[in-house]
């Protein structure tokens, strides 16, 4: 799929990788609808990409974890912009540090599950689109001081690959993108170790990741894993 002319919603996308997200797909020539719990960071954002009278942009407070702050997008985007194209799941927080365990998995997991049914009903209308869900290396490997956080990211990449005959079905393309560590992720002593482990992976690398499960047509129920800079690997649904 060519992204110049598409419709993209981005959850968590007023800050850090999203909001980068959102800026690489506007310069693409998409236009984008930004959801976030930040709403002055997100209305930043809209200022930001609407240049010249030119709305390319659209910011909508939301929660991930309700389903109808969910459906506010895509309703967004239907009355503005004439439909969805691509729906991009980048949770808006790297991990609870509180007890919270269920708020993570709402987060992670139960916000990309009602995210995706409201993708595939939007675009159906639009007779197909690409659904890109955000997971993590450590669903492959273990992250003892994060099991939940692991265990939501498996699960994503687990549901992600399940949806593959979709592009048969209706032509909607769900792909996974599992980043290392990204160099804008907020710093944490927790995390140092792991970062010394696996390295740093540049922000660039990862919005090209994203890119990429949109623009290959060949790329539907796979995963684009980039456990290191410079290593990006696709582990596609005929490894299975």
């Amino acid at each position: 799929m060519q992204i110049k002319d598409k419709v993209a919603i981005v959850t968590g996308g007023a800050n850090g990788f999203g909001a980068a997200l959102a800026r690489r797909l506007v310069r693409e020539g998409a236009r984008v609808i930004i959801g976030d719990i930040d709403k002055k960071a997100g209305q930043n954002l809209e200022t930001e990409l609407n240049q010249n009278n030119k709305i390319n942009a659209k910011y909508v407070f939301c929660d991930v974890t309700n389903f109808e702050h969910l459906r506010q997008l895509f309703e967004t985007a239907q009355n503005i912009f004439g439909g969805v194209d691509v729906r991009i799941a980048q949770p808006n927080e790297f991990y609870d540090q509180t007890d919270r365990w269920k708020k993570t998995i709402d987060i992670n997991l139960n916000s990309v599950i009602k995210g995706t049914q409201l993708g595939i009903q939007f675009m159906k209308k639009r007779g197909g689109g690409v659904i890109v869900n955000t997971a993590s290396m450590s669903a492959f490997y273990p992250l003892t001081i994060a099991p939940i956080y692991s265990a939501t990211k498996r699960a994503v990449i687990g549901f992600t690959q399940s949806l593959r005959d979709l592009n048969d079905t209706d032509k909607i393309r769900v792909n996974v993108v599992s980043p290392a560590f990204v160099e804008m992720m907020a710093k944490s002593e927790l995390f140092e170790q792991m970062i010394k482990k696996f390295g740093l992976v540049p922000i660039d690398e990862v919005i090209n990741a994203f890119i990429m499960a949109i623009q290959d047509d060949k790329l539907a129920g796979d995963t684009i894993m980039l456990p290191k800079a410079n290593r990006l690997k696709i582990m596609q649904k005929s490894s299975l």
